[in-house]
């Protein structure tokens, strides 16, 4: 049975940043599950790589036909991941890896754990709340009232990092990268 790990924690944590360090370094054991959006891309981005973009008449469309095994609106707009997703991963033998937002994260892991998979999660943390709060500013991806939400989102995840089995720093980006590779790739 196939390990299945989350990477989570709020927007601008360096979650993709430590997954794209981490996951040349054990490809033959893990791979991404690509989750889905509503929102547009950023214009660094690729459908099906990042995310698989879509509108939100399309996302609504696979919830009615059962198609994901979990959604959430975040910032206004939906985040979800597909069955099928998950199935092309373990269908090619690696231990799966979500990267995907808390609530997304509080929603699947009992899903995914009632299927008997093990899953582990990691939750990265940013050097402190308010560099946290300039990183985001500093991408510059966001309206002003984007950010204020992005903002007091963020606030209410880091509240919840206990329920995570294991916290990863991201203030030194090759100590953090080695850490989750260690998680990521132990057996």
């Amino acid at each position: 049975m196939a390990h299945v790990f989350i990477i989570s924690g709020s927007a601008g944590v360096g979650k993709n940043t430590l997954w794209e360090r981490v996951a040349p370094l054990c490809q033959e054991k893990i791979q991404r599950v690509v989750t889905m959006t509503s929102r547009s891309p950023r214009p660094q981005e690729k459908d099906g790589v990042d995310y698989y973009f879509t509108s939100p008449e399309i996302f609504e469309k696979n919830i009615r036909e059962g198609k994901m095994i979990e959604y959430a609106i975040v910032h206004g707009t939906y985040y979800g991941s597909k069955f099928d997703a998950l199935d092309q991963v373990i269908q090619s033998g690696k231990n799966p890896v979500y990267i995907i937002e808390p609530k997304g994260m509080i929603t699947i892991k009992p899903i995914l754990e009632a299927k008997w998979y093990t899953v582990r999660t990691i939750f990265i943390l940013p050097p402190s709340e308010e560099a946290l709060i300039e990183r985001l500013k500093w991408r510059g991806t966001e309206t002003d009232e984007e950010h204020e939400i992005r903002k007091q989102t963020t606030l209410e995840e880091m509240a919840k990092k206990d329920i995570y089995d294991f916290h990863i720093i991201n203030d030194d980006l090759d100590e953090a990268t080695q850490k989750l590779l260690s998680i990521l790739c132990e057996d």
